[in-house]
């Protein structure tokens, strides 16, 4: 097992979850252009509350969010539309670097 797989597999759901510094990028309408391209709108879910930019029905957001996606370390891994900002991506981007 290399060194990326041991430290995915050794993080609990409570220690992926706190890896997410709750900004909200992610929870924001995206459009794929005719390219492919994936751009992130300036309008919110309707379930964010932009002042705190906590989700209103977080634990059941994948039930009623039609759109929310589950972000896990094999999601994160794959998709090119997370900011930079994002602790997720840079968590990821950091164990790239460590492999």
């Amino acid at each position: 097992m290399n060194n990326k797989s041991h430290k995915i597999s050794s993080l609990s759901a409570e220690q992926w979850e706190n890896i997410c510094q709750r900004c909200g990028l992610c929870c924001f309408e995206k459009t794929i252009d005719n390219h492919g391209k994936v751009t992130i709108t300036p309008t919110p879910c309707r379930f964010l509350d932009l002042h705190s930019r906590k989700c209103k029905v977080y634990h059941k957001r994948f039930q009623v969010g039609e759109d929310c996606q589950q972000l896990t370390p094999e999601v994160v891994a794959t998709v090119d539309w997370l900011p930079e900002e994002c602790a997720y991506k840079k968590w990821h981007q950091s164990n790239l670097q460590s492999e």
